[in-house]
Formats: C-alpha cells, sequence, structure tokens
C-alpha cells in the first residue's frame, strides 16, 4: 500500500475532538493566548472536500469506526458498487445476479481496505469465502479481479485527496 494511505495522521487530528470524549494532547501555546482549533473549526476540512466518496471516507478515517452499518460505510459501499457495476454491465455477459456480484466485491474491498492486516491472514480464494462471493478463485483472478483493483485504487486516490485537503486546512487554520 501507498506510504501516503498508511500514515493517516491527519484523520488522527480531524477525528480528535469530534469523537465522543477524547483527550487533547495538542501543544497549547498558552503564552501567546493562542488556542488549538474546536471541533467546530476541524469540520470544516469537511466543506473543502470536492466529493461525497472523500468524505464519507475522511468520516470513516477519522472517526475510526469500520463497521458496516454507519451511513458513511454504505455510502462508500454504494459508491464503489456503482462504478464496479457501470463498467461491469458493458463488458460481462453475465447478466443475471452480476448487481450481487459487483456488491460483494465493492464490500470485499472496502472491507480489506479497512483491515489492511487482515491481508496476510487471508488468501485470494480466503477473501473470496470471506466476502460470501461464490465463484472459483481462478475465474476471479482472471475476469473479476480488475474490478477490485480498481475499487482500491479509488479508495487510495480519494484518502489522499482527502489527506491533501486535511494538510491544506490545517495550514490555513494555523495562519489565521
Amino acid at each position: 500500500m501507498n506510504a501516503a494511505v498508511t500514515n493517516r495522521e491527519n484523520f488522527e487530528w480531524l477525528g480528535n475532538q469530534i469523537r465522543a470524549k477524547t483527550a487533547c494532547y495538542e501543544v497549547s501555546i498558552r503564552a501567546t493566548g493562542e488556542r488549538p482549533p474546536n471541533w467546530e473549526e476541524k469540520a470544516g476540512a469537511f466543506a473543502k472536500m470536492e466529493d461525497d466518496l472523500q468524505k464519507d471516507l475522511a468520516l470513516l478515517l477519522a472517526f475510526g469506526d469500520y463497521t458496516d452499518n454507519t451511513v458513511q460505510f454504505k455510502n462508500v459501499q454504494a459508491f464503489l458498487f456503482k462504478a464496479i457495476y457501470a463498467v461491469a454491465s458493458q463488458e460481462k455477459t453475465r447478466k443475471p445476479g452480476l448487481d450481487k456480484l459487483c456488491n460483494q466485491i465493492a464490500r470485499m474491498e472496502l472491507y480489506f481496505y479497512f483491515h489492511p492486516h487482515l491481508e496476510a491472514k487471508f488468501t485470494g480464494e480466503g477473501r473470496l469465502w470471506f466476502a460470501g462471493v461464490e465463484i472459483a478463485y481462478k475465474t476471479y483472478q482472471n475476469n473479476w479481479k480488475h474490478f477490485g483493483d480498481a475499487a482500491k485504487m479509488m479508495l487510495e486516490e480519494a484518502e489522499i485527496a482527502a489527506s491533501d485537503i486535511i494538510t491544506k486546512y490545517r495550514k490555513d487554520l494555523r495562519k489565521q
């Protein structure tokens, strides 16, 4: 995975004070009378983000809540599903169950994106079993893996773009 993607300190900064009850470990500059940005100012970073994928992904990363019952998780999964399905419906002749398979691929890639430590524990066949994808691994690898790779790439690009926006927003906050 890209080094910029694994370094998530911007999302940790964003989530600090937005999450329920957090300790503030930021350096306080009491001598100058300045204060660290509060949660309302940090929430402004979401307004700077260009699209909903960046916003939802940033919120998931900031809160650290990767459960599949949140609205943001469902939104990101739906975005990936639509992107995969749009291309797959043009390319593939298999129409029955295409939407279910595309949804399972999107869900699988999203789950393993949030839990990269599981990559080493699951083989390719194990990933399919874990996600409930009921096709042979060879078939997946030859015909469907590029959709999963594209979904992973979309997630990485959205995270990098959101992180860049947060970095710029932090610099702008310091200037004020």
